[in-house]
């Protein structure tokens, strides 16, 4: 009986045993597949929620300054764009080859806009860039470069058009003093002159550097508008208008032998700055953006910086805080996108995050209204209070189609200044301001 009952004892353990073990078994099974499930379905999730990797996208940039001015921001730009490589091209050919290379279709995605480019044709080759009003309150000249009510040029900075002078000569023949009113200005260049030295470089063998004796009859008259005046007036050059005076100053000048001998020669511009370093050159009428290569070339004389300055251009007497002289805050070149780019939203991206940062490395002063960082040899020129900053409106495009017209080109180049202002006084003539009206008249008959 014992016997019988021990086998059973044995029996009933060993399929205690069993099913303990099958459901041990069970279980874990169910576990390893609830594992299974949840690895799978993390799996999933991960999938959906990864990011596919951007196509690289190549972007062309087309610019005259060195690359070396230049890579810093495409870096820059690089970084917030990964997927992203700009290439750079050099203009180095200038504006004609631009603009040949521009009109064929051959164009980067960003690129400088020729100076010598009609407005009217900007629309052909270029993208809109944005609401006139926004960009004309974000930049200065922000919405400049217009045609029928669309912006299509972003400035790359602004500069101050004004006097730069060299300090060293001041300081031999003037006592020091950087002259504050016209006749100052006209006393101490006759004074350089009987010391053998020029008073006036003005580079007008290159013709764009005279654009600065046009914008100064537009800060003499104190009109910000007043270039646009000339589409209705038929005689701009006729005794009293601020054209008239500032050529007169020119031909005044010429004829008493206070500019540079040669004034025919083109592209003596970066030797003149030597010249003046030198003390060849007392004064010079551009804009800031000169300034920096003027003191590089009068340190690598041995000079120091400092000795080589910029001013307002005294166009006046009796100046003082309640009657100030005006200082034209004025644009330079301008980038555009391309209209055929593969990428134009990326592109003009592109374009205002390079406008807003190479203002700077290039001698000029930020575009941005609104925090923009001035040149740190200006800063001096905001602490004088005889001194109101003015910009001026958008150019009337009529204004090159009438100059075109008129076979002038006033407000642009004004290489005409050459030929009917500076040159006749040095040939024992008078300026020929009667002739500058007749042609201009063409556009009213």
């Amino acid at each position: 009986m014992k016997k019988i009952f021990a086998i059973l004892m044995s029996m009933m353990l060993i399929f205690t045993f069993i099913g303990c073990s099958g459901t041990e078994q069970k279980e874990e099974g169910q576990q390893d597949m609830k594992v299974t499930d949840s690895v799978q379905a993390e799996s999933e999730e991960k999938k959906d929620t990864v990011v596919e990797k951007e196509e690289p996208v190549t972007l062309s940039l087309t610019f005259h300054y060195e690359e070396s001015y230049v890579q810093p921001i495409i870096e820059e730009f690089e970084k917030l764009h990964p997927n992203v490589t700009v290439e750079f091209q050099l203009n180095k050919d200038g504006d004609e080859a631009l603009l040949t290379k521009i009109v064929g279709g051959g164009s980067t995605d960003v690129t400088l806009i020729p100076s010598i480019m009609a407005a009217e044709d900007m629309p052909q080759y270029f993208v809109e860039l944005g609401d006139p009003e926004e960009l004309r309150n974000k930049y200065f000249y922000g919405d400049y470069m217009q045609v029928g009510g669309k912006v299509y040029g972003c400035p790359i900075g602004v500069v101050y058009e004004g006097l730069m002078y060299n300090q060293n000569l001041l300081d031999t023949y003037y006592e020091g003093k950087v002259p504050m009113t016209l006749d100052e200005l006209m006393e101490c260049c006759g004074i350089m002159h009987d010391n053998g030295i020029t008073g006036f470089c003005t580079n007008a063998g290159s013709t764009w550097p005279c654009r600065y004796w046009d914008n100064l009859a537009i800060t003499m008259s104190e009109n910000p508008d007043y270039a646009n005046e000339i589409v209705s007036e038929k005689e701009p050059w006729k005794e009293g208008t601020y054209l008239r005076q500032t050529g007169e100053m020119l031909a005044d000048m010429s004829e008493k032998g206070w500019l540079e001998k040669d004034v025919v020669t083109s592209n003596l511009f970066d030797s003149s700055l030597v010249d003046m370093a030198q003390g060849n050159i007392a004064f010079m009428l551009t804009g800031s953006w000169a300034l920096p290569m003027l003191r590089d070339a009068a340190v690598e004389l041995g000079y120091p910086k400092e000795s080589m300055g910029f001013a307002p251009f005294p166009y006046k007497n009796n100046v003082s805080a309640d009657n100030p002289l005006y200082m034209r805050i004025s644009q330079d070149l301008f980038m555009a996108v391309n209209k055929n780019s593969q990428n134009v939203e990326l592109a003009k991206e592109l374009c205002a995050f390079f406008c807003e940062r190479i203002s700077l490395a290039v001698g000029m002063n930020e575009i941005m209204i609104d925090g923009g960082k001035t040149q740190e040899e200006l800063k001096n020129l905001g602490d004088m209070d005889y001194v109101k900053f003015y910009t001026s409106p958008a150019k009337d495009t009529r204004i090159q189609e009438m100059g075109a017209a008129a076979g002038l080109d006033v407000y642009q180049y004004d290489g005409f200044l050459l030929d009917y202002v500076i040159l006749p006084p040095m040939n024992g003539k008078k300026a020929e301001f009667d002739k500058l009206n007749d042609l201009w008249k063409k556009n009213f008959e």
